[in-house]
Formats: structure tokens, sequence, C-alpha cells
């Protein structure tokens, strides 16, 4: 009898502690719960007439209310914000920007492109459609959640000639921004020599494949894939491939058909963080460079740096006098007061720059 019992209580401790184990799992995800996104500016119907006097301003503020999911532990939730003609169902959609942001900014001359590498009429008003995907992580099909569509009146205009590049320039158009050789990112030869260097930016989604070009249109000489690390200007050469999304500082050889790229994330560095621990920075699409902008607290003899890839192999200080260019190794750079900042990191020059606005 006393052998049952024990057996019995036996029993009974092992269904306690199965209790507690499967009390203390994680929750689930319930899509049904999820709250969608919805653009909230600009309103839906606005009519905008685009002019090439203001190409440089702020085309609208697109923002938009958060995805609410039913966990509040999740990792980032990423937006996708997309355009299409009015009617087409997003059969063949523009995707704007991939952010975790809720808010997106784009210039008049931006946009204008798009329309007009759609081929749509300038003068005229066409009804074109933006929407909102959201997902966390890369896990789009079961996390992901739509907004409303919005539909905007947007009236393009013939752009002039652009002026010639200072120096002699490549574009990198790409799946990742539509295969259009006007609008996309542009790396530079600063000593005439063939060699072109520069840093871009590959979003997340897509294919990754892209090609380089002489000219901002498909007309003049363009570089494919002959092979790792090579290139072949026939025109029929298939297209160059990214590893994956991020940053990459690129270097392509047009004398020798060659080109490299190096995967680099890049982050602030400073004094408030006792010189441990990066921030990351942030692509910023419209301006092409990379931005962080976050509270500073008071610290004595506060300083930063940039740096990538977590590491100090590859840190970036200022030149010596500081006139906004930055160096490998360089000077610290003072913060005067404690505050919200936006630090800036551009790589559009021979030696990248930065700037430091105190807002």
């Amino acid at each position: 009898m006393k052998k049952l019992t024990i057996i019995f209580l036996l029993f009974i401790g092992l269904g306690f502690i199965l209790s507690c184990e499967k009390e203390l799992r994680d929750p689930k995800l319930d899509m049904n719960g999820t709250t969608n996104p919805a653009i909230t500016n600009p309103q839906n119907g606005t009519a905008f007439i685009l002019t090439e006097d203001e190409q440089d301003n702020v085309f609208t503020n697109f923002q938009w209310s958060a995805t609410g999911y039913s966990l509040s532990n999740l990792e980032s939730t990423k937006y996708e914000l997309s355009m299409d003609e009015a009617g087409s169902n997003f059969a063949d959609p523009d995707i704007l920007t991939i952010t975790t942001d809720l808010n997106f900014e784009m210039t008049v001359l931006a946009i204008n492109q798009r329309l007009i590498t759609r081929g749509l009429g300038v003068d005229t008003a066409h009804d074109m459609e933006f929407k909102l995907r959201s997902y966390v992580n890369d896990a789009s099909d079961y996390t992901e959640a739509g907004s409303e569509v919005t539909t905007l009146s947007l009236t393009p205009y013939e752009a002039s000639a652009p002026p010639p590049p200072t120096e002699p320039t490549l574009w990198i158009p790409g799946d990742y921004q539509g295969w259009s050789p006007e609008t996309a990112p542009v790396i530079y030869s600063y000593t005439d020599d063939g060699v072109f260097k520069g840093y871009m930016w590959m979003p997340e989604g897509g294919t990754y494949e892209f090609k380089f070009t002489s000219a901002p249109d498909w007309d003049h000489t363009n570089f494919g894939f002959a092979g790792e690390g090579l290139l072949d200007p026939d025109a029929n050469a298939g297209n160059l491939t990214m590893p994956g999304p991020g940053g990459y500082q690129v270097v392509v050889d047009t004398v020798n058909l060659t080109w490299t790229n190096t995967l680099e994330s890049w982050g602030v560095i400073g004094q408030w963080l006792d010189w441990a621990d990066d921030i990351d920075m942030e692509w910023d699409a419209v301006n092409q460079y990379l931005v962080l902008t976050i509270d500073v607290p008071e610290v004595v003899d506060n300083r930063f740096k940039f740096r990538a890839d977590d590491d100090w192999t590859v840190n970036l200080g200022a030149k010596d006098p500081d006139d906004g260019t930055l160096v490998q190794d360089g000077a610290d750079i003072p913060l005067p007061d404690p505050g919200n900042y936006t630090f800036i990191l551009d790589f559009k020059t021979e030696e990248p720059t930065y700037q430091l606005i105190q807002n």
C-alpha cells in the first residue's frame, strides 16, 4: 500500500511539473487581433501639381499609424510603401521605401522621375494609389498586415536636361529601385582614371540584382556579369548580384573590368556610450546618406566618432583642422551640449563628410 501511495504521489508531481511547463510557454501571435496600419498623411484624394522650380522640395511627408500586433515583445515592424496606377490592383508597383519608421519623405524630383519612368504623360493629372504592407522580420507571410489604399492625383512635369556631373559617374539601377537608371544611386571616379568608388544601400526584398550604367539611361555602356568580380560591357550580359541587404562600399574598375563590394554597417560611438557599443545608423533613400537622430545625455568632454561593423578597424574621425570631412583614425568630434542630435554620414564625395545637427 505504501508503494502504491508513493507511485501515486509521483504521478501527481509529474503532472504538476508538466502543467507548470505548459503555463510557462511563450504566448502565440494571434493575427486575428492585429490592427492594420493606416496612411494618415496625405489625405485620400489630395491633388499635387509638380513643378521643376520646386524639384528639391519635399513632395510630401507620408505618415502612417503603427501596426498593432497582439504581442508587445516582437522585433521591429517593417513598413513597405508602394505606388501604382489607380485600378491596376498593384500589378506593377514601385516600392518607394522599406523602413521601420512611421513616415517617409521624398522630393518633388524623385516622385516626378518615378512617374515619367512609368511612361505617364507630363502636364496631365494621373490618379496614383499608395498602400502599406507591414511585417515582422522576414516572416511576411504570417505577420503581414496591410493598409487601405490612398489615392492621390499627381501631375508630372517635363524636366529639363540635367547638368552633367562634375566627376565621371556610374549609375546603379537594379531590382531594388525599379531598374530606373535616371533615379538610381551613383558612384564617382574622382581621379578620372576609370576607377569608381562609393557607398550604396541594398534594401531587403527582391532579387538583389543590378547593373552599372555609364549614363542615366540604357542607351550607353552598361556593365553586367562576366564572372565572379568581373564585368562585361556587352548589352546582353547578365545581371550583377549583391549577397543580400545592407550598405556596401563599391569599387568598380571600368578599365580592367573588375568590381568589388564590401558590406559595411555604420554606427555612432562616443563618450556617453563608454566607447563600447555603437548605435546603428539608417539609410536615407531620398538624400542618399546614413542618418541617426538620438538624445545625447550630459557627459564631461563628450565626443564621438563613426565606425563600421562594431569594430575599430574602420573608423572615421575629424580631419585636422575639422572642415566637415572625415578620415580613417581621425580625431574625436566634440559634442557641445547635451540634447537631441541628428548625425549624418555622407559618402558622396571623395572624402566622406559629416553633419552634426542639434535639434
